[in-house]
């Protein structure tokens, strides 16, 4: 029938809003519509368009439509042809050959209003994310939201499911660093911190219940890339419309990173969360926590952490230690720790004059009985330093304790060589001097140098006194 073209093409072009038909087994009668998917908070209504009469069933089916007589002057010559008016003034109504779905569906959303029908509103069961319009008169219905979303029918009974098919489109992700060591951060996207920290992090999204007019989301993923940070699994949270949901995948991507994947639909193929704005209408909000790990290699780059159009960066701190003598000329043959916090700090050992901070690490000696140059690296810019000098060179003086401010450090970025021919690194210069240690004024040498002359004095004054008596 030429009304059936009609119907294909109000149904299957993608569009703000949708026609809907409730045909029926007799040439009277009522139905429903209820529409799945749909948005919680906003409204629907539904429109009638034409009247419908249906007899027969299965390929016997008959449909035929029709609208009041005064209503031809609203339909379009070009689009729809129409009968003279029968005996109860309603004229039938068909689509023309040469209609095309997209002049057809642009007819009728600017004149369903023209046709007198009133606003039937539909009823909202949160239970399952439906609203149903019940007891309607056979015939074609234009339903609107206050998404603007599309609706279509795949089937002409009287109780008729359709889906809202939340035409918004969805949020990208969006990466947050939350915290370091448990402690908040000033900016989402940079964060300071030493090999070893705990870094949280925050990736939020949402997304929707179609991809588009045709084709419902089956499943939600993300690629999250670590570079010098591994990501623990253990401690990944996801929520989706801020409740904690388990059937997820997260699986390892070998290199400290993850692939997540979200089922959107159940076994039946039918959407599963309900499109509950999260802050705009039809959206499915997603939110993933998780913490990861910096690395020993973030001691020569950053770390970083990447999803797609997303990245943030952990950067650690470096410096270098440069040993001379009274001369400014280089002298191996020292030893140094260095202490933070009460205690002195373990590294490892990179064998190349380098140093690595590491909490587990097995070395706390930064040798330079060889080197007159190292570098210690890995390091936080929220610490303050002292650098102690355990061995002397042989005939020189034992320098005195360096205090280092976390913030003088130098950042590690991609372009700053962390090598010990580094010129880009905070330095610190530490001098030995040749010679004998003098005593310090008031410590034990001058005491001592006290004692012994008032010794000699007191034995002194026993000669002068046994000599007077024996002139006597």
């Amino acid at each position: 029938m030429k009304i059936k073209k009609l119907l294909a093409g109000i149904l299957a072009a993608a569009m703000t809003l949708a026609l809907m038909t409730v045909p029926a087994f007799a040439a009277e009668g009522t139905g429903s519509i209820k529409v799945r998917n749909a948005t919680k908070g906003y409204e629907y209504n539904a429109y009638k368009v034409f009247d419908a009469s249906i007899a027969g069933e299965g390929e016997d089916l008959k449909v035929s439509y029709k609208t009041a007589a005064e209503n031809a002057v609203l339909l379009d010559a070009g689009l729809f042809g129409w009968s003279t008016a029968d005996s109860e003034g309603n004229v039938s109504v068909w689509a023309l050959e040469n209609a095309s779905e997209a002049t057809i569906l642009e007819w009728v959303e600017a004149n369903y209003v023209s046709f007198g029908g009133e606003a039937i509103p539909g009823a909202f069961d949160a239970t399952n994310s439906t609203v149903t319009f019940s007891d309607l008169d056979y015939g074609y219905y234009f339903i609107t939201s206050g998404l603007g979303t599309a609706v279509t029918i795949d089937s002409a009974i009287p109780d008729v499911e359709v889906y809202d098919k939340n035409e918004t489109e969805p949020v990208s992700p969006e990466k947050n660093i939350v915290a370091v060591d448990g402690l908040e951060v000033d900016d989402p996207k940079e964060a300071d911190a030493h090999v070893g920290s705990v870094v949280s992090f925050l990736v939020s999204a949402s997304t929707t219940n179609w991809i588009d007019q045709d084709t419902i989301r089956t499943d939600w993923g993300l690629e999250d890339t670590a570079t010098n940070m591994f990501i623990d699994p253990e401690s990944m949270v996801v929520k989706v419309n801020g409740e904690e949901i388990s059937n997820y995948t997260a699986a390892g991507d070998g290199k400290g990173g993850f692939i997540l994947n979200i089922p959107m639909v159940d076994e039946n193929g039918n959407s599963i969360y309900e499109a509950n704005h999260g802050g705009e209408a039809g959206q499915i909000p997603i939110e993933i926590t998780y913490d990861a790990f910096i690395l020993d290699t973030a001691a020569g780059e950053p770390a970083k952490n990447e999803i797609p159009d997303d990245e943030v960066v952990v950067y650690t701190y470096a410096f270098q230690v440069e040993k001379v003598d009274g001369q400014k000329e280089p002298l191996p043959g020292a030893q140094f720790e260095l202490w933070a916090d009460g205690s002195a700090l373990t590294f490892i050992d990179n064998r190349d004059g380098t140093y690595t901070y590491y909490a587990s690490g097995d070395v706390t000696t930064l040798d330079m009985t060889e080197n007159t140059t190292i570098v210690v690296k890995g390091l936080d810019n929220a610490w303050a330093y002292t650098l102690k000098e355990i061995t002397v060179p042989s005939g020189y003086n034992k320098a005195a304790d360096i205090e280092i401010a976390g913030e003088d450090l130098t950042k590690v970025t991609e372009d700053v060589d962390t090598s010990i021919n580094s010129t880009a690194l905070y330095k610190e210069t530490v001098i030995n001097n040749q010679g004998t240690e003098l005593p310090v004024t008031g410590g034990m040498g001058t005491t001592l140098f006290y004692v012994i002359g008032a010794i000699l004095m007191a034995g002194a004054g026993i000669v002068l006194v046994s000599k007077r008596r024996m002139d006597r």
